[in-house]
């Protein structure tokens, strides 16, 4: 059966933060599509998410979805029956009674530093960016990454029921050593959701540990049914 991966970016940044991921995934036969969000909050984004799920399944593709970040709303808002699996990297999760507030996610000093925009976008100071994202990629990985990024609309996840993770197989990726998104946080999804990896890795694997984060994704992929 031939693989595909759809990618949803997070906050600020764009289709070109999985270059290095993807690179690693299709070497092993998986054709991968990166999609731009950024379009206006989670109805827009969701939608081209499902256009781009939607194209590659009638090309005869099985199709799995990962999103990093703010990209988990967008996948988790995914029609479930059109995946075979899904991936949320370092990012929040909906309908759990058990886990904490949202506002409990976002590490200390986060919230803080955001610039608001005319637009109603925001925007991070480029040195905090580099604290939150990057510290432990190379300071060539976080410098090419600051040049990109970009202002972004921030929002929120959306319930469904059932819960979307109850739907099909969804891994929860957990970056422990992050310091955009509570590691706290995502150790309570990762014990709650029905499949978990963890990296020891900042909020940016698919920049700085893109071999281990490929292996991640490859594992949750082998849980479709």
């Amino acid at each position: 059966m031939n693989e595909a991966l759809v990618l949803a970016h997070g906050a600020f940044h764009g289709p070109w933060c999985w270059a290095p991921t993807i690179e690693h995934v299709e070497a092993r036969g998986v054709k991968c599509v990166a999609v731009d969000l950024n379009r206006g909050g989670l109805g827009p984004d969701r939608d081209a998410l499902q256009s781009a799920v939607d194209a590659l399944r009638s090309e005869g593709h099985r199709v799995h979805a990962i999103g990093h970040s703010l990209g988990c709303c967008s996948v988790a808002a995914l029609d479930p029956a059109t995946l075979a699996t899904a991936m949320l990297l370092a990012g929040p999760v909906a309908n759990h009674p058990d886990l904490p507030n949202d506002r409990e996610m976002i590490a200390d000093g986060f919230v803080e530093n955001l610039v608001p925009q005319d637009d109603g976008r925001a925007i991070l100071p480029r040195d905090f960016s580099k604290h939150a994202f990057y510290h432990r990629c190379t300071n060539e990985e976080a410098e090419a990454a600051l040049d990109q990024l970009r202002p972004t609309f921030v929002y929120g996840t959306a319930t469904s029921e059932p819960p979307f993770w109850q739907q099909l197989p969804v891994t929860y990726i957990a970056c422990t050593d992050d310091r955009a998104v509570e590691p706290a946080y995502q150790e309570a999804v990762a014990k709650r959701l029905p499949y978990a990896v963890h990296l020891d890795w900042d909020h940016s694997p698919m920049l700085g540990h893109a071999q281990a984060l490929a292996e991640a994704i490859f594992e949750a992929m082998g849980r479709a049914e």
